[in-house]
């Protein structure tokens, strides 16, 4: 496993733990507003996985929960058996994924090792190669929705990104998860942005994103914003 950053404790990335979230280096998508691009470009030092482990190790009294982010985690070599030393030690495991690789994504489930999976949707189905920079086999993307809206512990998640989102792509991206028991509208943050020209693109005005919400309502369970 590559690392590239620890969050020490967070008490809002994993709904109802306490938690530390463990950033993994590269991704196979390139959004061009992502704002990890040191993670997804590899430009940062990497931290030993020992470290990360010792860390946890000593946090078990404290941590309820570990967030497992990148980048794109089930890229990584080795995600399997890092995962099972995690869940050795006694942690809950939420796991954010871009939903590109489903056989992945379902063989950590299904052996336990994922309590909690966080699948972001970019964008309207159509609209992934936009979204995310290159090709993208949308087929699978499809799939891991359809896999995770059968899941007991869930959420979707879609940065509101103008030029990318509009109340139209908004309205498709909600019917394709329809049903979904928690859909967040995330705010987009003009900094750090892989493509640095979106760092010249003003983020939605909060009213805009309440508009997003009420479309969003209409066919998911629940619906909240985050202003990240």
């Amino acid at each position: 496993m590559k690392f590239g950053g620890l969050e020490k404790f967070t008490v809002t990335d994993y709904p109802g733990k306490i938690s530390c979230i463990v950033f993994t280096i590269g991704c196979n998508f390139r959004c061009p507003y992502c704002q990890n691009s040191q993670l997804v470009t590899e430009e940062i030092d990497e931290i030993n996985e020992k470290d990360i482990l010792s860390f946890l190790e000593k946090r078990k009294d404290q941590l309820e929960g570990v967030v497992l982010t990148g980048g794109e985690v089930l890229i990584q070599n080795g995600f399997i058996d890092f995962l099972e030393k995690v869940k050795e030690m006694g942690y809950d495991v939420k796991l954010d994924t871009n939903g590109s690789i489903p056989y992945s994504l379902k063989k950590v489930v299904r052996k336990e090792l994922v309590d909690y999976v966080a699948m972001d949707v970019k964008a309207p189905i159509h609209q992934y190669e936009k979204a995310c920079g290159i090709e993208v086999n949308t087929d699978k993307i499809e799939e891991s929705i359809d896999y995770i809206l059968g899941l007991d512990s869930y959420e979707f998640r879609t940065t509101a990104v103008p030029s990318i989102i509009d109340e139209e792509g908004m309205k498709e991206i909600a019917k394709r998860i329809e049903g979904a028991k928690k859909f967040f509208i995330q705010q987009f943050q003009p900094r750090n942005t892989l493509d640095r020209r979106y760092e010249d693109i003003d983020s939605f005005p909060m009213k805009k994103l309440e508009d997003f919400k009420e479309i969003a309502e209409e066919y998911v369970q629940n619906c909240e914003v985050r202003n990240v």
